[in-house]
């Protein structure tokens, strides 16, 4: 009896410290962002650039490797290849170097083509952040919305079980008819329904929030009320969006400046020593050296170089387009989201002020409800509209933090 007495208090001790765990908003970012396949892909992009460069700047420094080459080609009388081209046989054994120059400026057109790409990556990351940001958020606020929810319809139904009680004495004393005692039991049992279905609401919300975040913590927690303020003034040079519509503008006109790279001369010098014979016997007798210098020059390839760089001209286009139509819809959105804030405040003060008066009535109503001067519908009608008030006030503050999240998104977007 005793061993089981204590593990009732054991387990009811970690129910209570699992009820009293709390976590906040920023502990969800932070876990998100570090969780995220996607952002740790961004990373390794930017790594990869980084090293493409250092690739580049290998590339411009003379090559140098081995060759060697041992070929027998058999003559006999009316069988074998023609010995004046063969020579019966090929032998080499040579280290070469070679190296392009006068190309500063394909160089220095490859070095923009990766930085670009390394700035489009970290544009592109800043935007992923910013949306998982959003969507964490988002989420944050419907688990908290529910969790509030939950505490507070749970309040109530402590508050329903007392006025159970005084009311049950009342009855006993005949102040109050069955049916009264009755009527809350029933609005009691309706309340506690409610609640479980708010507890398991809240635990399904909880878990959507953990599995979005990358966490596997299957436990309670208590949510804390998050702290949002609207960042800063609209400044659309600075969002990550207008930012990649500028790279891309950017990118376009370096791979223009590559197609006329494309059409320049290239020069190319290169240098080998080794030996070089045709009989293996006296190999020692041709050891030497070769240099030389190559030179490419482009000189019709059927008009490709009109017809690529047009269609450069067609994405730019598309790019302008997109950028202008980004442009409006960006001040349209932050209108109307600082319209809807502007009216929520305004709808937020009116329903405190009738809150202050349901909680006023409902405290009058109790009191006389104690004394057996009511009638119980009237309390319990109270009691509703006090729930709906109370309700509509959560959801109305977490509508502003919402639109706040959206404000945000898009001043960081």
């Amino acid at each position: 009896m005793l061993k089981r007495y204590a593990l009732i208090c054991f387990l009811s001790i970690l129910t209570l410290i699992a009820y009293t765990q709390k976590r906040d908003l920023g502990y969800y970012l932070q876990q998100g962002y570090q969780n995220s396949p996607l952002l740790n892909d961004y990373r390794n992009q930017i790594n990869s650039a980084i090293a493409d460069s250092l690739l580049t700047g290998a590339a411009r420094k003379p090559q140098v490797e081995g060759k060697s080459q041992l070929l027998y080609s058999p003559y006999y009388h009316n069988f074998g290849y023609d010995e004046v081209i063969t020579d019966g046989g090929n032998y080499t054994a040579v280290v070469g170097v070679s190296q392009n120059v006068f190309n500063k400026k394909d160089l220095t057109n490859k070095y923009n083509t990766i930085n670009l790409q390394k700035q489009l990556v970290s544009n592109s990351s800043v935007i992923s952040a910013n949306e998982l940001n959003k969507l964490i958020t988002e989420q944050y606020l419907t688990t908290y919305s529910g969790y509030k929810d939950f505490i507070f319809n749970k309040n109530f139904l402590e508050l329903f079980k007392k006025e159970n009680e005084i009311v049950k004495q009342f009855v006993i004393n005949g102040v109050y008819k069955q049916t009264d005692y009755l009527a809350l039991v029933v609005e009691t049992q309706s309340q506690e329904i409610l609640v479980r279905q708010l507890e398991a609401q809240y635990k399904k919300d909880l878990s959507s929030l953990n599995e979005l975040c990358g966490i596997n913590d299957p436990a309670w927690y208590e949510l804390i009320e998050p702290e949002l303020r609207i960042k800063g003034e609209p400044d659309i040079s600075r969002s990550p969006v207008f930012l990649r519509y500028k790279i891309d503008s950017i990118r376009i006109e370096n791979e223009k400046a590559t197609v006329d790279l494309r059409y320049k001369p290239k020069i190319n010098w290169f240098a080998d020593a080794g030996f070089l014979s045709s009989n293996p016997w006296n190999f020692y007798r041709h050891f030497g050296y070769s240099a030389g210098i190559s030179l490419n020059i482009p000189i019709y390839d059927g008009k490709q170089r009109g017809i690529e760089k047009q269609k450069l001209d067609f994405d730019q286009n598309t790019r302008q387009t997109y950028e202008n139509s980004y442009h409006k819809q960006y001040l349209q959105q932050l209108q109307q989201l600082s319209d809807e804030f502007k009216a929520l405040i305004e709808l937020s003060e009116r329903t405190e002020e009738q809150l202050n008066t349901s909680s006023q009535l409902v405290k009058a109503l109790k009191d006389q409800l104690e004394a057996g001067n009511i009638q119980m519908t009237d309390y319990i009608n109270a009691i509703k509209n006090n729930k709906t008030i109370n309700r509509n006030i959560n959801l109305i503050n977490v509508q502003k933090l919402q639109v706040i999240n959206e404000m945000n998104f898009l001043l960081t977007q």
